[in-house]
């Protein structure tokens, strides 16, 4: 059946080419009303698929009424359009529940993909997604590359599926950096309507970053920190693993309510060390405290991220010291990594022959339940040195 749209006064800016391009899209049907007040009675009359309206001509009780007329028809899509990308536009928008922004005059390709996005939320189809919650036991550990190329690994492996990643470091997430994204949304904005979190609503706000990967960035607002707690973040999670089917989660450092509601949402724990002491001592920590909360074995990845042989700590001392298994190893390529990061590009695009891109398409398989990596390239061995390591970490504090 024949979708149709109402355009808002000039919120397609005049082009007639955007009912060329709402048709391919299935809205055939395109109604034209003059502005906001008839829009209202517009759809307290009929069903609408999809409307554009301009933002700025919102004021307080528009938004209400555009408010209210979303929730009663659960169905109906939003574009706000404003003639520039404007913060006050932007979170005009956000108020009313308008899940896409789009500036003007309209560029055929943004309106394309933001016709696609919305479609692609009105399917029914839910999916259990994985979650996999990326947590480093200190900072400097390289936690949130491992994320953002961890996500990006899984959409190589699994191409026709979703991946999001959602980066929970309240006020210093780097996925947006390490993506090179200026999403005019992001979690803390998902805060401000903690009563609203649902799969709809979080597609809106999540962006593409690469080729089959979503991001719901960390706030950059420090106020957003006290909105954010425990009850969001498991929201968030509970709401993503319904439209993806994977979602990689940054976790903050700090072992607060929220880093521990997304490690008890998480089917696995990529716990990022590192062959040094210090990192060893806050990995032990870190384990201590997942032991007590009870989580199984096979919850718990340690990854050795910047691993080389030669270390002094070997991955056979770390097991030993861990009492734990090592699950993988990410091999140490600084030229590749700080290029990636500069670039704001994942490994795979950055460089594609690096062996640490190699390394994370190993890990992405092994822990989607792939087939077993293959060997290590690396070539890594213990060194031997465990006898004088285990003093180290057995010594009683003075």
């Amino acid at each position: 059946m024949a979708r149709q749209a109402l355009i808002v006064g000039e919120a397609a800016g005049g082009d007639d080419n955007v009912e060329q391009t709402l048709d391919r899209f299935g809205f055939s049907r395109v109604t034209r009303v003059a502005n906001v007040i008839a829009a209202m009675e517009f759809l307290g009359h009929q069903h609408v698929d999809l409307v554009l309206v301009p933002v700025e001509e919102l004021d307080e009780a528009h938004l209400g009424r555009l408010d209210r007329a979303i929730r009663r028809e659960r169905h109906t899509a939003v574009i706000g359009t404003a003639p520039r990308a404007d913060p006050e536009f932007m979170l005009r928008a956000m108020r009313a529940g308008i899940q896409e922004f789009l500036v003007r005059p309209l560029v055929p390709a943004e309106l394309s993909a933001s016709l696609e996005r919305l479609v692609r939320r009105t399917e029914t189809t839910t999916v259990n997604g994985q979650v996999y919650a990326v947590f480093g036991a200190k900072g400097g550990m390289g936690t949130s590359s491992v994320a953002v190329n961890l996500a990006d690994s899984l959409a190589r492996l699994h191409p026709k599926q979703r991946i999001a990643i959602a980066d929970l470091v309240v006020g210093g997430g780097e996925a947006r950096l390490l993506l090179n994204v200026n999403p005019p949304y992001d979690l803390g904005d998902v805060a401000d309507k903690a009563g609203r979190i649902d799969a709809e609503m979080l597609k809106s706000v999540l962006v593409p970053a690469v080729d089959g990967v979503w991001l719901l960035a960390a706030p950059e607002r420090p106020e957003a920190e006290d909105s954010i707690d425990a009850t969001v973040v498991s929201n968030v999670i509970q709401e993503l693993r319904q439209a993806y089917h994977h979602i990689v989660l940054d976790c903050e450092h700090a072992m607060n309510d929220r880093t521990l509601a997304a490690l008890d949402a998480a089917e696995r724990i990529v716990l990022v060390t590192q062959l040094s002491v210090s990192s060893m001592r806050a990995t032990q920590r870190s384990l201590a405290i997942f032991r007590r909360l009870g989580y199984p074995n096979d919850k718990l990845c340690i990854v050795i991220n910047r691993y080389q042989s030669g270390e002094v700590i070997s991955p056979t001392d770390a097991a030993d010291l861990l009492k734990s298994e090592i699950f993988f190893k990410l091999p140490n390529d600084y030229k590749a990594s700080s290029d990636a990061s500069t670039r704001g590009l994942p490994l795979s695009i950055a460089d594609a022959q690096s062996k640490l891109t190699w390394a994370y398409a190993q890990l992405a398989q092994k822990l989607s339940g792939g087939e077993a990596p293959l060997a290590d390239p690396s070539g890594a061995r213990s060194n031997g040195s465990g006898s004088k390591l285990r003093s180290l970490f057995s010594r009683k504090k003075g």
